[in-house]
């Protein structure tokens, strides 16, 4: 998302309302195969052997998913909550704990019959900083319930949430909650009282018990990184990839489950903003945010030329046209970290422009990446088993009702569900509680998310916190191969 280094408030217009007219773009993109990768006749062969171990004989190819235009299920012009007493509203109102116009929606994920919205403590006045709306709508403007309590969410409590950026939920039912502790980061003196931490809760217990991990300094530096976006990788022990967009020191951060440690991997080529991406035009109103690594997304397991199991990271900073990629394997390489910026640089790739800036993305379990164009008013997909110039494909274009992509998830249904929350009028303070700020868009895709990719077996093994190198070329190429004969 951003940083108080990154944000800058200007006078300027509110955006003009109009009516929904969500367009597709319906021709389907045929690409070549990339002439850069050779495929050996070995790879052929591994792809064959684990296509055949990793299906059933006799089973048809599944029908292409129904596929729908998005529409608006939820929509605020501010965000309420479902107070603990009657009185507790007038009492926050008339103590600045709540100032209605300071509370954003950011983060979006689902489980059980509940969605869970993130509320990032960037300005004062937000009471709860992660909160749940119910899947089954019964209003248009819900009133949100703080998550796992009001207590959990206490202000200045560090056993508490302060500062909840986004969330994850595995396969297993372990939320994932990115605590970024600072809050205030819009005000000119941000509190650093918290730690940065993740905190981890088993939901399939009920009890919504809170497993605090601080952030070790050396990995996550309390005054300066921003811990924006995650995914969940439940292999080897569990283990998650954290971009932090610090205006000073972006990367990715890497955290093993299994013994809670922690490292950081950097590369300035990748990961930091450029100018010519900092200028952000929306609706006609101009916005300057130079923000660094931003939005991840983790692909399908595949086999690697070796027989082992990897995946790969795609990742873009905010302000930028382009979108990275590298194998989770290289990440897990703790000694990258310890080797400074431009270790990672010859194992990332650069899969290819983008017509506009994105901030979220997510991947689906069939291997389609979701992300926002926030330039053009624009969701869009991109199936990585095609090249990404031109396997880009416009699920949805409006100006009016799609201003500023942030986040996706997916429910068990085959739905994805996006989160609109012109971002760009919180950051320059021109919040209007006459218009709609927050919207929720849904389609149905016939997938779910990427926690439930199917698993692969490996052919050989690798031993626990090895990382390979395979080169992410033929890994791209390897995934489409397999696609045709899944």
């Amino acid at each position: 998302m951003l940083t108080e280094a990154n944000a800058t408030r200007q006078a300027g217009r509110q955006q003009r309302r109009g009516g929904l007219a969500f367009s597709r773009t319906p021709r389907a993109f045929r690409a070549a195969r990339p002439a850069r990768v050779m495929l050996s006749l070995v790879l052929i062969a591994t792809v064959a052997a684990a296509a055949a171990q990793n299906s059933t004989p006799g089973t048809a190819r599944a029908p292409a998913p129904r596929r729908e235009q998005f529409r608006v299920i939820y929509e605020w012009n501010a965000i309420d909550f479902e107070w603990a007493t009657p009185g507790d509203r007038e009492a926050y109102l008339n103590t600045s704990r709540y100032i209605p116009r300071n509370v954003l929606i950011s983060g979006i994920n689902f489980y059980g019959e509940s969605i869970f919205l993130t509320l990032p403590r960037m300005l004062d006045g937000v009471p709860a900083t992660l909160a749940t709306i119910p899947v089954q709508q019964v209003d248009t403007a819900p009133k949100l319930k703080p998550f796992p309590s009001w207590d959990a969410n206490k202000l200045g409590d560090c056993t508490a949430l302060q500062f909840v950026q986004n969330v994850e939920i595995d396969r297993n039912g372990i939320m994932w909650i990115l605590d970024n502790g600072r809050i205030g980061t819009l005000t000119q003196k941000p509190d650093t009282k918290c730690p940065p931490s993740l905190v981890l809760i088993d939901l399939k217990t009920g009890l919504n018990e809170m497993e605090r991990i601080p952030l070790p300094a050396e990995t996550v530096n309390a005054t300066t990184s921003y811990l924006n976006d995650l995914v969940v990788d439940n292999r080897d022990g569990d283990y998650a990839y954290i971009t932090d967009n610090s205006a000073v020191d972006p990367g990715i951060i890497v955290f093993r489950r299994s013994d809670r440690k922690s490292w950081k991997i950097r590369d300035s080529k990748s990961m930091m903003s450029v100018p010519e991406a900092a200028i952000f035009r929306i609706n006609g109103t101009t916005i300057n945010l130079p923000v660094n690594i931003d939005g991840i997304a983790l692909g399908p397991q595949f086999l690697t030329e070796e027989g082992t199991v990897d995946r790969t990271v795609y990742y873009a900073p905010l302000s930028s046209f382009r979108l990275y990629a590298v194998n989770a394997s290289i990440l897990r390489n703790e000694s990258l970290a310890a080797k400074g910026d431009g270790a990672l640089r010859s194992y990332v790739l650069e899969l290819g422009a983008k017509p506009s800036q994105t901030d979220g993305m997510k991947m689906d379990s069939a291997g389609t990446l979701f992300f926002g164009l926030i330039g053009n008013s624009t969701i869009a997909e991109w199936n990585t088993t095609l090249d990404f110039s031109v396997g880009q494909r416009t699920i949805a274009r409006d100006p009016n009702y799609i201003q500023w992509v942030d986040r996706f998830t997916f429910d068990d249904s085959g739905n994805i569900y996006v989160v609109i929350n012109r971002l760009y009028n919180f950051i320059k303070n021109q919040v209007s509680l006459d218009e709609v700020n927050y919207r929720i868009l849904k389609s149905h895709t016939g997938t779910k998310s990427y926690i439930f990719s199917p698993e692969v077996t490996p052919l050989t093994p690798t031993p626990h916190g090895a990382a390979t190198a395979p080169v992410l070329g033929a890994s791209l190429l390897f995934l489409a191969f397999a696609h045709l004969l899944a």
